[in-house]
């Protein structure tokens, strides 16, 4: 089952989507994207390609983690890449040596 947190942090407010391998949850990238969007009043010029890279992005051999900000004028989507260990009290995600592991891959902006 895909899960969403939003979590404050000190660099700003993300939203955290975590989907199995499951192929069949992938439209859930969509429907994060698209009201993540709305929210930011971005038109929806790009808005395929955007989920379509995210999208892209999910991996079949284990949970993916995305995590969204909304920006003073636009939308970015970040993925969680390599190994990882996780403190969920926090919401971030580092390395062995402590630096985070998130990978931007969309921004969108109006």
């Amino acid at each position: 089952m895909a899960s969403a947190d939003s979590v404050g942090y000190d660099a700003g407010e993300y939203t955290y989507l975590t989907l199995p391998s499951d192929r069949a949850l992938r439209s859930c990238i969509g429907l994060v994207v698209a009201g993540l969007a709305a929210r930011a009043r971005i038109g929806v010029a790009g808005l395929e390609e955007a989920v379509d890279l995210l999208e892209s992005r999910h991996s079949a051999n284990g949970p993916t983690r995305y995590r969204f900000s909304l920006t003073d004028d636009g939308l970015i989507a970040e993925v969680e890449e390599g190994e990882r260990a996780v403190d969920r009290g926090k919401g971030e995600t580092t390395d062995a040596a402590g630096a985070a592991n998130w990978r931007t891959v969309v921004e969108m902006v109006s």
